[in-house]
């Protein structure tokens, strides 16, 4: 039986994602020999807070680690990407391939003692393993989404009138470097049994895969609300505004309700087009991309967290909001983590029907909105001492997987 002190990983990611709480959670238990990724600022750096996004690279459980980031070279090289022009997909394979370059760069500099492990991230990751296997490593493909089958679901979204020219297809590049990512693993780890389901699909050994639900910590705390059964029902839509996360759902349910008491702040960048008798709805307000710091804001008016998705890896949103005691209206295709009717509804048929009538119900019984928002909260399994225990048997079960 392994231990942990024999365990050694590397984790390989582009931005914060997930808030680092892959690398925090190998951390913990002393197993994290190195985190690559582009751009780090030191948790104590002076004027970290004038910095922007960039500022917010960071974690101060990873204080006393070993992080790498060519931090001066990536916001050099996204300057370079607009006065060039490079945007969209062209954009997204150019900083993917750099960002495996630069990772290779330090990789082969390290002389790690025992067998490593390396954490890469789908999409960015097809040389980082092939150089991973070339030493003997174990590799990981961390699978943020359900693959191919969801890219070929959303471009049949944007088939649909009105939404033409919004949406790029992805390029037959991208694909082709992520099959190779899918050969070159050991294991993939998916968020999700729906991101299981789209990897089956698409020919990914079944063996290969294991499923590893998202952590999260909170940094909001849940505010009581007082009872207000006049008062109209506040629903919160909060990501990206697109048809795949099914914007159009909402839309739709409240065109068939116009004189449904509610008020919906939708807030995130907006990907889809907006016909005008919903852009003209007075309950209706779109805030566009806010400051992380105001997020906490609109939960702590929400009543309810709308997320209605056609296809999600996970949904990290479903986490913040029970954490931040709002109650979810959720589909099946994403991560298990609404339980229906304790902490939020699960959208059993995903239609804009179904979800009308379940906001019309709930407007009409403001004591089971009430009794959703008692149960609203983040349950133990998401949080980072469990991803801990989860990469732990994921990586004994690595070691036998060659």
């Amino acid at each position: 039986m392994s231990s942990e002190t024999d365990m050694s990983c590397i984790v390989c990611q582009i931005g914060a994602r997930e808030n680092f709480s892959l690398a925090r959670a190998l951390a913990r238990r002393g197993m994290l020999e190195m985190l690559v990724t582009d751009i780090w600022c030191k948790p104590d750096m002076p004027l970290r807070d004038r910095l922007g996004r960039f500022g917010e690279r960071t974690h101060r459980d990873l204080s006393d680690q070993r992080v790498w980031a060519p931090s001066l070279r990536a916001v050099l090289r996204e300057l370079s990407d607009r006065r060039a022009g490079r945007q969209g997909w062209d954009q997204i394979l150019h900083r993917n391939a750099w960002f495996q370059r630069m990772a290779l760069q330090r990789l082969k500099r390290l002389d790690p003692k025992g067998p490593v492990t390396l954490f890469a991230y789908s999409y960015a990751a097809a040389d980082i393993l092939a150089y991973a296997k070339s030493r003997g490593w174990r590799t990981v493909l961390g699978q943020i989404d359900p693959g191919p089958v969801e890219a070929r679901l959303v471009e049949k979204l944007y088939d649909m009138p009105g939404q033409q020219g919004v949406h790029h297809p992805i390029p037959a590049q991208y694909w082709d470097n992520w099959r190779r990512e899918t050969d070159l693993a050991d294991l993939i780890a998916v968020n999700s049994d729906w991101s299981r389901q789209g990897l089956v699909a698409e020919g990914v050994a079944t063996e290969k895969i294991i499923t590893l639900p998202l952590a999260y910590e909170p940094v909001m705390t849940a505010k009581p609300r007082p009872a207000d059964k006049d008062a109209p029902l506040r629903l919160l839509f909060l990501g990206q505004v697109t048809l795949r996360k099914g914007i159009d759902l909402v839309f739709e349910a409240l065109q068939m309700a116009p004189d449904l008491p509610v008020m919906l702040d939708v807030v995130g960048p907006l990907q889809v087009s907006v016909p005008e008798a919903i852009r003209s709805d007075p309950r209706i307000t779109f805030h566009g991309s806010v400051a992380r710091s105001t997020v906490a804001n609109f939960y702590d008016q929400a009543d309810l967290f709308l997320f209605p998705t056609r296809s999600d890896g996970f949904g990290l949103t479903q986490l913040e909001a029970l954490s931040a005691g709002v109650p979810v209206i959720a589909s099946r295709h994403c991560g298990t983590v609404v339980e229906h009717n304790k902490n939020g509804l699960i959208l059993q048929d995903l239609t804009a029907k179904n979800l009308a009538d379940q906001l019309r119900m709930l407007t009409q019984d403001r004591a089971q909105v009430a009794q959703l928002r008692a149960g609203a909260h983040l349950a133990d399994r998401f949080s980072i001492d469990a991803l801990s225990q989860n990469l732990f048997a994921l990586l004994q079960q690595v070691q036998h997987s060659r």
